[in-house]
């Protein structure tokens, strides 16, 4: 039986960017609230779908492992696959905007490789390889993490604040 893996990843469902400070031209502040406002929503209810359908299937939702293979298999990793595939097509203006969206596409990438390992581990029984997987999602929660306090210092220090909208 596979262990929970909770995705922390509600950051990054819808997001309102409210300008603090409005005088003069700051690149970085007019290429994050860009990103937030317009770049990350076209992408991450895709992201969401999987997520909510793997949390669908873990944890005390957990059935069986063939229920996970499917679910695995047929809709969370193409749906995160199409969700990593236009995540790489962002592209911020600047620099400081880029290194944090590569945070995030890093992060992204060790969960899918997470996926990936827990559907091989299920195909081959190997449970071994399950510890290997968990191990994987335990490291894109982490990254998610990073990412998200990045994303708020970067915000912070350009006077942009964030709040979440549902």
């Amino acid at each position: 039986m596979l262990k929970s893996n909770k995705l922390v990843i509600a950051f990054l469902l819808l997001f309102s960017i409210f300008v603090v400070q409005g005088c003069g031209t700051d690149p970085v502040q007019e290429d994050l609230i860009n990103y937030l406002n317009t770049e990350l929503p076209k992408v991450t209810s895709l992201e969401r779908k999987a997520t909510e359908e793997y949390s669908s299937i873990t944890g005390a939702n957990y059935t069986n492992d063939l229920a996970m293979f499917e679910a695995m298999t047929k809709s969370i990793i193409p749906t995160y696959s199409q969700f990593l595939e236009e995540l790489e097509k962002i592209k911020p203006a600047t620099p400081e905007v880029q290194k944090i969206h590569d945070q995030f596409i890093l992060a992204a990438t060790t969960q899918h490789s997470g996926f990936i390992t827990t559907v091989s581990a299920l195909e081959k029984q190997d449970y071994a390889k399950i510890a290997t997987a968990n191990e994987k999602l335990a490291e894109g929660r982490k990254l998610m993490r990073d990412y998200q306090a990045a994303i708020k210092e970067l915000a912070d220090s350009h006077g942009v604040t964030i709040t979440e909208t549902k």
